[in-house]
């Protein structure tokens, strides 16, 4: 931590401390560094925290073969008081592949759900193209969200659209960004599947279990 803290804060480290931190730091040493050095708040806190963790999921997914790491954080999400949690869960959906969309559905059982596209007729069913290009969905909300998901990801125009799901998930923290996407998942034209019903064998009898 206190390595982590003086590449990001240096000013908040003593110089006299400096070559203690620099050069191979013992337990003994760290009983020799001042309470300034030391100090840590929340945010000190929660930046190694998403240090900590970036580290471990880019290693983690880089192995599985993930091109594009997707951007971590500590902080909550958005969320505007009031939001039904019917629509909080479907703001969530749309930062994972694994969803109610029927591209999703279409890989996970097409004999139940046999097109991946939206609606529309134009593309899949996914989060981007329900955010910035189905004519479904209203002007404005695509303009914003194409706006949003291009500084969200520092990409020039529409390249954030290689990123695919990532690039939603990476602008999950931003207010103005979640109020696009309620605006979105409330537009009725959509008509956007809320849940489903799963078949479930129990004790050799046919069931079903809403999801």
């Amino acid at each position: 931590f206190i390595k982590w803290k003086q590449k990001l804060y240096p000013r908040s480290i003593l110089p006299a401390d400096m070559d203690l931190i620099t050069n191979s730091l013992s337990i003994e040493d760290l009983f020799r560094l001042s309470k300034r050095t030391c100090y840590y708040s929340r945010r000190h806190i929660d930046g190694f925290t998403e240090f900590l963790w970036q580290e471990r999921l880019q290693n983690k997914l880089q192995l599985e073969g993930w091109s594009h790491i997707p951007k971590v954080s500590v902080s909550p999400l958005p969320l505007q008081h009031g939001t039904s949690r019917e629509t909080e869960v479907l703001i969530m959906s749309l930062f994972y592949e694994n969803n109610l969309l029927n591209s999703f559905l279409y890989k996970y059982d097409r004999s139940r759900w046999t097109t991946p596209l939206c609606i529309c007729g134009e593309e899949e069913q996914t989060a981007l193209h329900l955010l910035t290009s189905c004519h479904l969905n209203e002007e404005y909300i695509r303009n914003q969200a194409s706006h949003l998901l291009s500084v969200g990801n520092g990409a020039h125009s529409d390249e954030f659209h290689c990123l695919g799901v990532v690039s939603v998930l990476n602008c999950s923290r931003d207010p103005n960004f979640i109020r696009v996407c309620k605006s979105m998942v409330e537009t009725e034209s959509l008509c956007l599947r809320k849940r489903i019903s799963l078949p479930l064998e129990v004790q050799g009898t046919s069931s079903s279990q809403k999801v």
